[in-house]
């Protein structure tokens, strides 16, 4: 999991406490901040650990604050990604700063002026000092890298984590896909944490921000920070645009070029490329025939974005009506179920965000428990899944 990108919202909430009034904001704006550029565009990079003298961005990523619209739109690179016959992470060590910046501005067709460097140790030193962090783990976690001496071990559940836990669950590794475009859960503890520093004391924050300060390397200026607060602070829009890449047959990532023109028009605003969602879709009406399972799976079968799978056995969990469990608050994800619901004629459902219902995490854990009873084996991250009690028309 990678969540570096939104570090900077944490020294935004940070700058914001150490202003403690909107006095001291408006001082800061008028008097000592002269305006950044709009969009801002900032280049995130996030460093594995030294090993044989090796640093390899673990993370790529850009963020482009739109200042006058309001909107945050974020990227991830896959670090595994080929370009000129090698993984780009190998070529940040190797080239420098300037040099990488010029090589992702060429890939996202941004002019980058800003970057943030940090490694992972800065995310244990704020876990503890701004959590515990209250988590809710959708899914198995369980890895092991002796070099680095991580080990992950996470059953599904709720953790209040601090320093290390937050560090192990912010690491773990998941699929090349997975990597692309899951950024929101990641957004939600960022946003805790920064819920967090603001209720810390003036004294407190003031030392936090200085040993930030000292473990990552940015160029963006704390009156900067407080600036694109003031222009944010009434709400914002986040997007996320997915790197466009296909796995060749050598199993290796490589850009997939005939989709680069709107993948940049849609880093720029100019167009917006639809994620793709994976979910499941169960069964729980009464008619558990092959010939409704047939009519079921067809309609899945026609759509551009399809379900992992279609169970039509349903589960033994009581559903009242038709329920999607959204397990990574996103509206995004919101509309496209809810579309999926209008085109299967259904008017008589709930929508819900298993991090905002706890009630409902019980449900979500039988279904995940259940499915392993019978030896069925659910792929990873999930975004939503569609428990459907009455039958389609």
């Amino acid at each position: 999991m990678r969540n570096l990108v939104f570090l900077f919202a944490i020294i935004v909430g940070i700058a914001l406490a150490l202003s403690i009034t909107l006095l001291w904001i408006d001082f800061f704006v008028r008097i000592l901040i002269v305006p950044t550029e709009d969009p801002v565009n900032i280049l995130v990079l996030g460093l594995d650990k030294d090993i044989g003298g090796t640093r390899r961005t673990d993370v790529i990523l850009v963020a482009s604050v739109d200042l006058t619209n309001k909107k945050l739109v974020i990227s991830s690179i896959p670090r595994d990604l080929i370009i000129e016959g090698r993984k780009i992470n190998g070529f940040f060590q190797v080239e420098g700063l300037e040099a990488f910046k010029k090589r992702i501005e060429n890939l996202t067709g941004l002019e980058i002026h800003r970057h943030v460097i940090v490694d992972y140790d800065i995310f244990r030193y704020l876990g503890d000092e701004l959590g515990p962090v209250e988590i809710f783990v959708d899914r198995p976690m369980h890895y092991k890298d002796v070099a680095q001496g991580l080990e992950i071990d996470f059953s599904p559940g709720f953790y209040k984590m601090k320093g290390k836990e937050l560090l192990a669950y912010l690491r773990f590794r998941k699929t090349a896909e997975g990597d692309i475009g899951r950024l929101d859960k990641q957004r939600v503890i960022i946003e805790k944490l920064a819920q967090n520093a603001v209720r810390k004391n003036f004294i407190t924050l003031t030392g936090i921000y200085k040993e930030i300060k000292k473990m990552s390397d940015f160029n963006i200026e704390i009156g900067e920070l407080v600036y694109i607060y003031s222009k944010l602070r009434k709400g914002f829009s986040i997007q996320s645009v997915p790197f466009p890449f296909y796995i060749g047959t050598d199993g290796n990532l490589y850009i997939d070029e005939t989709k680069m023109a709107d993948y940049k028009a849609s880093l720029k605003g100019e167009k917006r490329i639809q994620e793709r969602y994976r979910y499941y879709v169960i069964n729980n009406s009464l008619d558990k025939s092959q010939s409704y399972f047939e009519k079921l799976t067809k309609f899945f079968s026609l759509l551009e974005n399809k379900p992992l799978k279609v169970f039509l056995e349903g589960v033994d969990v009581e559903f009242k009506k038709s329920t999607i469990l959204i397990l990574r608050k996103n509206e995004s994800i919101k509309e496209f179920a809810e579309d999926l619901l209008k085109q299967l004629q259904i008017s008589d459902y709930e929508l819900i965000y298993t991090d905002e219902r706890f009630d409902y995490i019980p449900k979500y854990l039988a279904i995940v428990g259940e499915l392993a009873k019978n030896q069925i084996q659910l792929s990873f991250p999930i975004d939503f899944i569609m428990i459907l009690t009455e039958e389609i028309r």
